[in-house]
């Protein structure tokens, strides 16, 4: 309801936040119009009266509304923000006390446009709350306190007292409706404030006036009455009784809400006695059909008609009631005098706007369905692209990974092949030179060499070291036995020297490896092995090698109760050797991963895991 509305902006102060000036005079209005009419006049005195007629003229608000409206036009024509700010504040004003929400709202934001290009701070902040009035009067409580917060920012920047406060206190009343009682206090608190620090009556009358109802609210009523009755008393002396009758209203609602029905129709009653005393028809109306209302749910039929008839008769008083009472008269003389045939010839014209009614909604009906489809199609369409871009995004993944694998697969049968010709070349070339020697180094009698025993046992040195680099090198997986033969050969190898313990386990029977996997987990061992050898003075050391067929890898875990060494928080060892630093690249070839677990206490474990190559094929 529009009345509702009413009480909503009187009681939360919002016409007089606008242009924080308290106390419009109508007076003024009427004696500034004949200053207005004369001839002579600049367009910067038109404007400041133009302003001035606006804000005061309160008896006629069409009429207001028209002074806003040329203030608005002659601002553009002279290119003067200021006013063309104002113009559009006071239009939106006066919209908004004419029910017109949505015209008050635009104008709201055209005025929050120019004041944000000008740079007027103050200026937007009081937009700000304007904009958050309407939309607390659509109950839109979100966007209400969201600019209520933004004009409290902005305000509190400035130096504008008043308008802080008025803020604050409009903030504090949405809080309150919305039922958020302690926060309404705390912004009721603070306007307080700052209405004793610029004396403001009027500010501090519509401050206890809301606190009175959020008293009422928590079922304060000792204190809801004493801060009421003190904003009454100070509204009284101001003689702005429009606010009271509107907190008596209120305070009717708040009780009925409560289910206290009696205090309800007491609020209710003291409306109207005070409208009717000041004169106050339009409040008088209001009152009567709160009363009404009341009696109605008390069970009292004859009472709530009584007011009700009251309500009608303030209301057409105001609206004036020999124009209302000439259209029902003719309204009734046309009822009486209606035809038969009129009747079925309105009764056509009802049909044909019902089908009218329905052809525009079946096609509104169609127009959203091919809007759906169309929609769906698009959405569609753009699915199955990225699903196709998606596949093609995959296929070149994959050809990487081939290409990627096979080269590394090239690079691994090329690095064996290459020790196995070096192997050959020492067993076979030098292996063969140095047997040469060391026979012609026999023919040569000993007292003709002083120094023969010495250069006799550097060739038999040299002999035994080409043999074992070559068996080294040559040392692996043949093509006879395989992967599993060749760690039992090179683990059988390591015990013979009786100071190291090997325990040797594998479980690959779930998957068949293909000899490039094969040399690559040898390799890795066979370096693991060689580290534990040069560095960990271990005297046990256990190789695991583990097939996870459902996984597609294998896991090779090498332990050994060295000495170990310390690592770093990063899990990587501190050393890097050529050792690690060959192992590190070989699990990388393999796209692997690999962890080190260390400490001098409990020696060294060293965790691998080797994807299976998607050429490999499960048993």
């Amino acid at each position: 309801m529009v009345f509702k509305w009413k009480i909503v902006y009187i009681a939360t102060f919002v016409n007089l936040i606008t242009l924080c000036v308290f106390g419009q005079d109508q007076k003024l209005a009427d004696s500034l119009v004949k200053v207005y009419r004369e001839e002579k006049l600049t367009d910067s005195t038109k404007l400041e009266l133009l302003w001035n007629l606006s804000f005061n003229e309160v008896s006629d608000l069409d009429l207001s509304l028209k002074y806003s409206e040329e203030l608005i036009r002659l601002s553009q024509q002279n290119g003067d923000n200021i006013y063309l700010y104002r113009g559009y504040l006071l239009r939106g004003n006066n919209k908004k006390l004419l029910g017109d929400l949505d015209g008050a709202l635009n104008d709201y934001y055209s005025a929050a446009d120019v004041a944000t290009k000008g740079g007027y701070a103050a200026r937007l902040g009081t937009t700000y709350s304007a904009i958050a009035s309407v939309y607390r009067a659509t109950n839109n409580h979100s966007n209400t306190m969201l600019y209520y917060y933004k004009a409290i920012a902005v305000l509190k920047q400035g130096d504008n007292t008043l308008s802080l406060a008025t803020t604050l206190l409009n903030a504090g009343e949405a809080l309150r409706k919305h039922k958020e009682y302690d926060s309404a206090l705390l912004y009721f608190k603070e306007s307080a404030t700052l209405f004793e620090k610029a004396n403001s009556l009027t500010g501090k009358a519509y401050n206890l006036g809301n606190v009175g109802m959020v008293y009422a609210s928590l079922g304060k009523n000792e204190l809801a009455e004493r801060n009421l009755n003190e904003a009454i008393q100070l509204l009284e002396g101001l003689k702005d009784y429009y606010p009271i009758c509107s907190y008596f209203i209120s305070m009717a609602d708040i009780y009925l809400e409560k289910g206290d029905l009696t205090i309800a129709l007491n609020y209710a009653g003291r409306s109207l006695k005070l409208a009717q005393q000041h004169g106050l028809k339009e409040q008088a109306s209001e009152a009567s059909l709160k009363l009404s209302q009341l009696h109605e749910q008390a069970g009292n039929t004859e009472q709530s008609l009584k007011y009700y008839k009251d309500h009608i008769a303030y209301r057409d008083n105001v609206n004036n009631l020999e124009v209302v009472q000439k259209i029902a008269d003719q309204r009734t003389q046309f009822e009486v005098s209606l035809k038969e045939k009129e009747i079925d010839l309105l009764q056509q014209e009802k049909i044909i706007h019902r089908v009218y009614i329905l052809v525009a909604f079946i096609l509104l009906l169609l127009a959203v369905v091919v809007l759906l489809y169309f929609r769906q199609r698009f959405i569609h369409t753009r699915l199955m692209a990225d699903h196709q871009r998606k596949l093609n995004d995959e296929r070149i993944e994959n050809l990487l990974k081939e290409q990627e694998v096979r080269a590394m697969q090239s690079l691994v049968v090329g690095r064996e092949e290459e020790r196995k010709r070096i192997a050959h070349d020492l067993h076979n070339h030098l292996g063969s030179l140095l047997a040469t020697i060391k026979v012609n180094l026999n023919g040569i009698p000993e007292r003709n060499m002083p120094n023969f025993k010495t250069i006799a046992s550097l060739v038999d040195q040299a002999c035994s070291d080409v043999r074992g680099m070559s068996h080294s090198l040559n040392m692996g997986i043949s093509e006879d036995f395989g992967l599993i033969p060749a760690l039992k050969d090179l683990v059988a190898h390591l015990g013979q020297s009786g100071d190291l313990e090997v325990e040797f386990n594998a479980s690959v029977a779930e998957c068949q490896l293909d000899s490039v996997s094969e040399i690559a987990i040898y390799r890795i061992v066979q370096e693991l092995v060689s580290n534990v050898l040069k560095h960990a003075h271990a005297t046990k050391l256990s190789i695991l090698l583990t097939c996870f067929a459902e996984d597609n890898l294998v896991n090779i875990l090498v332990h050994d109760n060295g000495k170990g060494f310390d690592l770093p928080e990063n899990g990587e060892p501190s050393i890097d050797g050529m050792g690690l630093h060959s192992i590190r690249q070989m699990v990388k070839q393999q796209q692997g991963e690999i962890n080190f677990d260390s400490n001098p206490a409990s020696g060294t474990t060293v965790n691998i895991d080797l994807p299976i190559s998607n050429s490999v094929s499960l048993l």
